[in-house]
């Protein structure tokens, strides 16, 4: 992607007689400038060359020196040790980051590799009639960013949104309306009310298990089309849909399109006619299974003993619509780790039924959310609101704003605009296989690597940006660039496009938000070591804005991918 990096990769693999990969993936920044712009530790080559590290890259560097000697990227080649240190011809290096961007503008590190196409995307999907808690942010944000990458590289994106509103959740949560529901109070407060008659039901029942029973009976009407069940099902979803769809406009997220899990209940006669036109639909105790292993271990349930489709059975019944309707190259299911097994025993179950295209489906599993080791329930009425942790921080950053800017212009609009965005990095920042444990006071925590230490380094480098006023596009003589600081930020910048390719291979939002905090990082380092604006030098300074140029914008497109607003001003 960088062919200063690739000259480095090519002439350094026939040297050692490496594959190029081998040398691509061991290629590492120096932790000192002074040692060189590029490294390659030779620890991992000792077995392969039987040689000693220190010895492997003397050898590597006697080879590369006279190529090096005619190379217009490379400064110089030199060992340290078990490493070997490239210098590059930091000017050239400079302005072709700088000419790159300048010539992709907004689309920097694109490549549009997704050209043609399709990739869709199963994310946030909460269960219906109950509130929208920090815990759903994860798949939220997760998913809404893996969306924005894939369409940043010239993917045709469809998001879904696959409400969990069916099966036993929502037969408990029918029965307790049955039993003790008022529906003036339900009128005046749904969900929460919802909320609160489902937690009463769990309590309930764990005093009386033969209520389990009342839940099935109201799923057995439900599913025959009972008057009465439908009327207070489509009530229900009616108005957990209505609150979801305002805390998507809060967090600024959207969809293609949105199902529940409901709109496939009628689907279950042609998902098994699936199985059992393959000879693996079999009865068990009355319901009816797929086996997928010789130990007959976890088997894909297609029909409950009762008759009734399953969470199983209504995924696949989705699952076969998406791929009629959209003809997916990639489709990516975000949701917690504990949903692991079903998916494994999804794609495994259409994989035996011989459906040719399930190796496009991956699930892409997070890790759960917990508070001071106790994990998040709604089941049992242990939950964080997740609009009550958007409003402190959006009072927080008021307060800071009011104590350090208090003539901010739209400093309402710029509180919200941090807040909110803090909230939603503190998020996608974490690995996506983490489990997290949530602290209010890390969320709201501004200090140190966190999103609004990223907006305000944007914010910084746009006010040099209005203070220069000017043009740099055609006074600015990049070939006086080289100082370290300025070396470290291209250097960063030209990163990006491979960061884009690793996020969109794993569906790994969290590279973007290390990247970004480590561009915010330079990008100051650059700020304190270099006087961009000082001095009478106008060519030098102008070359300088082209830098800091292409750190807004190529942090403004970071923000945005990960679902961040970028304001100008702080």
């Amino acid at each position: 992607m960088n062919p200063f990096v690739d000259e480095i990769v090519q002439m350094t693999a026939q040297a050692a007689g490496l594959d190029m990969g081998v040398v691509g993936d061991l290629l590492a920044v120096p932790p000192d400038d002074k040692l060189g712009d590029y490294a390659l530790p030779c620890f991992t080559l000792a077995k392969q060359l039987r040689k000693n590290p220190a010895q492997i890259a003397t050898d590597i560097v006697d080879k590369l020196q006279p190529e090096v000697a005619a190379s217009e990227r490379i400064e110089s080649v030199s060992a340290a040790g078990p490493y070997v240190n490239f210098v590059l011809r930091r000017a050239a290096f400079i302005t072709y980051v700088l000419e790159q961007i300048a010539s992709e503008g907004a689309t920097f590190g694109s490549a549009s590799q997704g050209q043609g196409k399709r990739v869709t995307i199963d994310f946030s999907s909460p269960n219906s009639a109950k509130p929208f808690s920090i815990a759903h942010l994860r798949s939220t944000a997760i998913g809404n960013s893996i969306y924005r990458i894939h369409q940043f590289l010239g993917w045709s994106c469809t998001g879904i949104n696959h409400l969990g509103d069916y099966g036993a959740n929502f037969g408990q949560l029918l029965a307790a309306y049955g039993m003790w529901g008022d529906e003036e109070q339900v009128k005046s407060n749904p969900v929460a009310e919802l909320q609160t008659l489902y937690v009463r039901f769990n309590e309930e029942l764990e005093k009386d298990p033969a209520l389990q029973d009342a839940a099935r009976e109201c799923v057995r009407q439900l599913a025959e089309g009972d008057e009465e069940m439908v009327r207070l099902w489509t009530w229900f979803t009616a108005e957990s849909t209505k609150e979801a769809e305002r805390i998507y406009g809060i967090l600024g997220v959207h969809f293609d399109e949105t199902k529940g899990e409901s709109a496939f209940v009628d689907k279950l006669d042609e998902v098994i006619e699936l199985f059992s036109s393959k000879g693996l639909a079999e009865e068990s105790d009355g319901a009816l299974i797929v086996h997928l292993n010789e130990e007959r271990d976890a088997p894909l349930m297609l029909r409950t003993s009762r008759g009734t489709s399953t969470y199983h059975s209504r995924d696949v019944a989705a699952l076969l619509y998406r791929w009629q309707r959209y003809a997916f190259d990639k489709m990516v299911y975000v949701t917690d780790s504990r949903q692991m097994l079903h998916f494994q025993q999804l794609f495994l179950g259409l994989k035996r039924a011989g459906v040719d295209w399930i190796d496009r489906c991956e699930h892409a599993p997070f890790g759960l959310m917990s508070f001071k080791g106790k994990a998040f329930s709604t089941r049992k009425g242990f939950s964080v609101i997740l609009e009550e942790v958007l409003d402190q921080a959006i009072a927080l950053t008021q307060q800071i704003i009011a104590e350090k800017n208090p003539d901010l212009p739209n400093a309402e609009q710029v509180a919200r605009q941090v807040g909110i965005s803090a909230v939603v990095f503190a998020d996608v920042n974490n690995r996506r296989t983490r489990d997290i444990s949530f602290a209010l006071e890390d969320v709201l925590n501004f200090d140190g690597e966190t999103g609004p230490y990223v907006q305000y380094t944007h914010a910084r480098f746009c006010s040099i940006l209005r203070k220069y006023g000017g043009s740099a596009e055609l006074t600015a003589d990049l070939s006086r660039l080289g100082e370290p600081g300025e070396m470290r930020l291209a250097r960063k910048l030209a990163e990006f496009p491979r960061v884009l390719d690793n996020a969109a291979r794993e569906n790994e939002p969290s590279y973007v938000a290390s990247f970004a905090l480590e561009l915010a990082t330079a990008a100051n380092k650059f700020y304190n070591e270099v006087p961009v604006l000082a001095g009478e030098d106008a060519d030098l300074i102008a070359a300088r804005i082209r830098l800091v140029a292409a750190a807004v914008g190529v942090l403004s497109t970071s923000m945005h991918l990960l679902g961040m607003s970028a304001p100008e001003e702080m």
